[in-house]
Formats: structure tokens, sequence, C-alpha cells
């Protein structure tokens, strides 16, 4: 059997032990601790970094889509100024070519009226 005094001395030796392994593993928790808050801190800084870069580039190709759309829209109002123009000028032409032509028949009906009245009274047909 043990006595008292060997007794005690295995309890401060196990308490020792366990106090110092106690320390050793706080000490490593507060390190394991200290580590992962600063490569956390070290991520999360690489990610808003790298989330800004992709925010940047969001941007410009935003804008490289709006420059684009501008252009076409520029592209369109050029044609389509151009193409009220020549409506407008083959318009113009058209009714100057249709008076021009309206304008001839009057003048052929007219002499060919003039040529059958020539023709009646010729003839003594007329009233």
């Amino acid at each position: 059997m043990m006595d008292a005094e060997s007794l005690a001395q295995i309890e401060q030796i196990v308490t020792t032990t366990v106090s110092g392994a106690e320390e050793r593993l706080r000490q490593e928790t507060e390190t394991l601790a200290t580590s992962l808050r600063q490569e956390f801190g070290e991520k999360f800084d690489e990610a808003k970094r790298h989330r800004g870069v992709l925010y940047e580039d969001v941007l410009h190709r935003i804008d490289v889509v709006v420059e684009g759309h501008q252009a076409l829209f520029q592209k369109i109002e050029n044609v389509e100024a151009r193409l009220e123009a020549k409506i407008d000028h083959e318009s113009l032409e058209m009714q100057s070519l249709m008076k021009l032509s309206y304008r001839q028949l009057q003048d052929r009906v007219e002499t060919l009226e003039q040529r059958v009245q020539g023709i009646e009274k010729h003839l003594g047909l007329s009233a």
C-alpha cells in the first residue's frame, strides 16, 4: 500500500503535469486562434480585393456595351436621316414627274380635242 506522503507526491506530480499540459494547450490554442484570425483576415482582404477587381471589370464591360449601343444608335440615326432625305427627294421628284406627265397628257388631250373639232367642222358635224 501507499502511504499518504507517496500519494501526495503522486497527486502533486499529476497536478503539475496536468497544469503544465493545460497551460501548453491554452497557449497552443491562443497561438492557433491568433494564426487563424490573421489568416482569415488576409483571406478576407484578398477576397475584398478580388471582388473589387471583378466589380471594376464588370463596370468596364458595361461601359463597353453602353459605348457600343451609343455607336449603333448614332449609326441608326444617320441611316434614318439619309433615308428620310432620300424619301423626300424621291417624293419631290415623283411629284414633278407626275405634274409633267399630267401636263403632257392634258396638252395631248387638248390637241386631240382641237383636231376632233377641226374634223367635225370640216365634215359639217359641229353643232
